[in-house]
């Protein structure tokens, strides 16, 4: 008969979800084979037969957080599409700040990748753009999610800041507009700032196809 306490056997998706759990406690620089060995009581060596390498184990990780994206409902109006995907950006981000960046600087490698850019493409086709203008907008509607989100993961995990503090000693006769908003800038409402911007971002896609 087995042992009741014979060990649980590797597998694929246990490494990839210790990891995961090991990234987004102590971060992606952490992760070393050695310390996910460690993590689940095994030798660093018999991680290889479940992952090739390193990298292909932080592609892993990163695939495993796109797996959890919701898709869009394909009945929902284009802009509630767009803004279910950015939600779902959001919701990763904060979910995992130490991932996201991952997310946002890798190029994709599985379908699991792909299908919030179909999603974006799709519904920015709907809202009646040309190709150039369909690409115009899905560049820039990417790199404000990935810009807004990097800045908020960045603070959440103290790589960053989450307010732009003006120094007292900058001249404000060269510095004006600074100087006035010192105080709106010295907070941010992440939430508030990201969901302000969605609009503006959606409003663009909006009016360029009602011009066309």
């Amino acid at each position: 008969m087995a042992s009741r306490t014979a060990r649980r056997p590797l597998t694929p998706e246990r490494v990839v979800a210790a990891a995961l759990r090991l990234v987004d406690r102590d971060g992606v620089e952490a992760l070393s084979m050695r310390r996910l060995g460690t993590a689940l009581r095994v030798e660093a060596m018999s991680l290889y037969m479940h992952v090739p390498d390193k990298a292909a184990l932080v592609d892993a990780v990163a695939a495993r957080v796109l797996a959890g994206f919701a898709p869009p409902d394909p009945r929902a109006t284009w802009d509630a599409r767009l803004r279910h995907v950015a939600h779902e950006f959001r919701r990763a981000a904060l979910a995992h700040p130490h991932v996201f960046p991952l997310l946002a600087t890798r190029v994709p490698t599985i379908p699991d990748a792909f299908a919030p850019i179909e999603a974006m493409l799709g519904a920015l086709r709907e809202a009646g753009l040309g190709d150039a203008e369909q690409l115009a907008h899905f560049w820039a509607f990417l790199a404000y999610l990935t810009g807004a989100l990097l800045t908020e993961t960045a603070a959440l995990t103290g790589a960053g800041s989450a307010t732009l503090a003006v120094p007292e000693s900058l001249d404000a006769s060269a510095f004006p507009e600074l100087h006035r908003l010192a105080p709106k800038l010295a907070t941010c409402d992440f939430a508030t700032e990201f969901a302000r911007g969605l609009e503006l971002a959606i409003d663009a896609a909006r009016s360029r196809a009602a011009a066309r």
